[in-house]
């Protein structure tokens, strides 16, 4: 049974009508303008609202613009952007914050928010519980003067503003207006990737590649993207309008046509985005999806391999590949907590050159400092083309290993005798405590245990040089953990 919605470093996720609703979403907003007022220092802070396609979306975001009219506020509506765009375009404009309407890779009943700061950067903990607390004190204040700033469209006027005064609808009605696309955002998005790989080898290469869009925010994406680079786009589910014809999680369980639109139409390989174009999957040259920890892995040796003795930066969970990749090329690889923001905080303290997660999130901050699922791909194509390698033939000059995940019931569990019957178990093990318990074990092989945010159960990752041995490892853990 899922616990109960609340909003952490993840966002707010529920289900649109029940746990997530007309009245949590103002309360939110409310919340966030109070935050956001407080940490811009300004009176008339300018909120960038982007959304990643979900048929609830258009609904959510009428909510917020009537609250933040209501409050006299600045905003950008970008309507339909990938997450990855959002957080680029706050960094570019320089604006006060965003609040993006998502639920990431939930089901198609879901929706929720998440909100990004001045800086640019999702909020951490920290900002998570002020926005809390505003949210049930009611805060939100009387601001003044709302003014809507939106982007022309491409081709059109830079820049239109208009007055609040413009809206049909009294304080207490819905706002009735279409939506404003703003494909400037995502062309700037796409630019400075441009800007920053191999062009010339990837359009050289003449790539045939099939995309699975999910209906969602990379719709607005990857065609520019793609005939940029020269690649042949072969498109599966490209308009964005929510209908997910498969579980939007990029698990193989879900993904069997994009398997076999490669296979069709004989591409060289294929991507897959999740709603909000955050994490990426790759499908090899025979119709195969491979485990999502390569596109993490694929970015490291591109990058490294142009730039020896730079730090990495990998979260608890994500394969040793990376790492034995760092190695090679004489850099440190630092490890964070779960969570993207974590790992992004670490990046830069650390001054890494590039990091990730291994659900297929790369984060290169010469582009962008959030996972971004369009400059993976880019990376992976320019590592390819480069190399003149198939997705196989790549696969076979790195670092093999055997990753497990697995999850456990906690509920009447002490998660602290749990972790201290393994630690006594495995006492030869490196104990890292940062998050959960992770055991590094002999020949690179690791464990590492954490509950879950959203679930009363805790996660089990593992990895190991070879299937028996990670299988032997995660029964021991099991056998000390039901060990009376």
């Amino acid at each position: 049974m899922p616990l109960k919605p609340e909003l952490n470093v993840s966002g707010y996720r529920g289900i649109w009508g029940e746990s997530l609703n007309d009245e949590i979403v103002s309360k939110y907003t409310k919340a966030f303008v109070y935050f956001t007022k407080e940490e811009s220092k300004k009176e008339n802070p300018t909120i960038l609202i982007g959304r990643d396609g979900r048929e609830s979306g258009p609904k959510i975001r009428e909510i917020i613009i009537r609250e933040l009219k209501n409050l006299d506020i600045n905003f950008v509506d970008g309507d339909i952007m990938p997450t990855p765009t959002v957080l680029f375009s706050v960094r570019k404009h320089k604006y006060d914050g965003a609040i993006i309407i998502t639920a990431s890779h939930n089901p198609i009943e879901y929706n929720g928010l998440k909100f990004v700061n001045n800086k640019a950067f999702f909020t951490i903990k920290e900002e998570v519980e002020k926005i809390k607390k505003y949210a049930e004190e009611n805060a939100g204040g009387n601001f003044s003067n709302a003014v809507l700033e939106t982007l022309g469209r491409e081709g059109g006027d830079e820049q239109r503003k208009f007055s609040a005064k413009n809206f049909s609808g009294d304080k207490n009605s819905m706002l009735k207006f279409p939506p404003t696309y703003v494909p400037n955002f995502t062309k700037e998005h796409a630019d400075q990737i441009l800007a920053n790989v191999n062009v010339k080898a990837i359009r050289a290469r003449k790539f045939k590649i099939a995309v699975d869009m999910i209906n969602a925010s990379a719709c607005v994406m990857d065609p520019y993207l793609f005939k940029k680079l020269g690649v042949e786009l072969i498109p599966l589910n490209n308009i964005p309008n929510g209908k997910f014809r498969h579980r939007p999680e990029p698990l193989k369980e879900n993904l069997s046509d994009i398997e076999n639109l490669v296979k069709e139409s004989k591409a060289d390989l294929g991507f897959v985005h999740d709603p909000d174009a955050d994490r990426l999957v790759i499908v090899n040259e025979n119709g195969e999806i491979i485990s999502e920890e390569y596109s993490v892995v694929f970015g490291v040796e591109n990058i490294l391999s142009k730039n020896h003795g730079k730090p990495i930066v990998i979260n608890l969970s994500t394969s040793q590949m990376s790492a034995d990749i760092a190695k090679k090329y004489g850099s440190e690889c630092f490890r964070s907590k779960i969570g993207e923001g974590y790992v992004v905080e670490k990046i830069i303290s650390r001054n890494a050159i590039i990091g990730g997660e291994g659900n297929g999130g790369v984060i290169y901050p010469t582009i962008n400092t959030v996972r971004d699922s369009f400059t993976g791909l880019s990376l992976i194509l320019e590592l390819l083309a480069e190399r003149k390698q198939t997705v196989n033939e790549c696969i076979a000059t790195l670092p093999k290993y055997f990753i497990k995940k697995d999850k456990w019931p906690i509920i009447g569990k002490d998660l602290n005798d749990i972790y201290k019957k393994l630690k006594t178990h495995f006492n030869n093990a490196k104990i890292d405590e940062q998050d959960g318990l992770r055991l590094d074990l002999a020949n690179n092989s690791w464990l590492h245990l954490r509950p879950s945010n959203t679930e009363p159960i805790i996660r089990l990752f593992g990895e190991a040089k070879d299937k028996d041995t990670i299988e032997a490892l995660f029964n021991e853990a099991k056998l000390t953990l039901n060990d009376k």
